[in-house]
């Protein structure tokens, strides 16, 4: 399991000895200052693990940011679904792997793969090995209804955000909000959950990623194998039992 920070190209940057999701969403023209931002992310100690480019909608939109991902050595990006048309989406997805590029489609946000029906169609069309997701905890009502989510989804989900929300306001830092994320990381690894998770905030909490990385990397150090107790375990069970009834 990866921890990832989610940034933004703009001034103030956290100076952190981490792994970063570099969001260029709305930035058109990024290639004419990319150089001097490699250097100044690489000086803050910040290494590219994937890119965040917005929404895809035709093809030809992915060979856009292939230059770019190239010059970061990175072969992953997460995007939108700008269209809802599985056949366009499908050609997206062989015209990046063409270059080795790996699509990862944000679940629940975009034109597309808005709920599960949209992504077993989905699937389908292009053989599930190829279909890869990122999920939102903080778009779901709450713990449980992403727990379900998680789960039903399972396989394919390669990436989840991870920020906080009061009172409808998304984007805060996960200790900051209703959701109880250290329980979620229980949960995580009891459901042998093992890709990337991103810390994903709104830039005017960026200061607070170094601290609550470290409050995250000494939580999961702690569980070891054996960190969720029997009583979240049996909860864990009960909701995929009621999911295997429904379904």
């Amino acid at each position: 399991m990866d921890l990832l920070i989610s940034v933004r190209p703009i001034r103030d940057l956290p100076r952190l000895n981490a792994q970063v999701e570099l969001d260029i969403g709305g930035f058109p023209r990024l290639n004419e200052f990319l150089p001097a931002l490699a250097v100044e992310l690489e000086d803050l100690g910040l290494r590219v693990n994937q890119v965040r480019v917005g929404h895809l909608r035709r093809r030809g939109d992915a060979e856009r940011f292939i230059s770019l991902l190239d010059y970061l050595n990175v072969d992953s990006m997460t995007a939108r679904p700008g269209i809802n048309d599985v056949n366009t989406l499908a050609e997206i997805l062989d015209e990046a792997s063409t270059y080795g590029v790996r699509i990862i489609w944000e679940f629940g946000v975009g034109n597309y793969l808005a709920n599960t029906s949209e992504v077993i169609e989905f699937a389908n069309e292009v053989s599930p090995h190829r279909l890869n997701l990122a999920i939102h905890v903080a778009r779901e009502r709450g713990l449980r209804d992403f727990i379900r989510r998680f789960v039903e989804l399972s396989g394919y989900v390669k990436a989840i955000y991870f920020s906080n929300k009061k009172s409808g306001y998304f984007g805060l830092p996960i200790f900051d909000g209703s959701i109880d994320f250290l329980k979620l990381m229980k949960v995580l690894q009891v459901l042998r959950y093992d890709d990337n998770i991103v810390l994903h905030y709104l830039p005017s909490y960026y200061g607070r990623y170094g601290v609550d990385l470290e409050v995250l990397n000494s939580f999961i150090n702690s569980l070891g194998s054996g960190g969720a107790d029997k009583r979240l375990i049996k909860s864990i069970e009960k909701i995929v039992s009621e999911m295997l009834s429904q379904g």
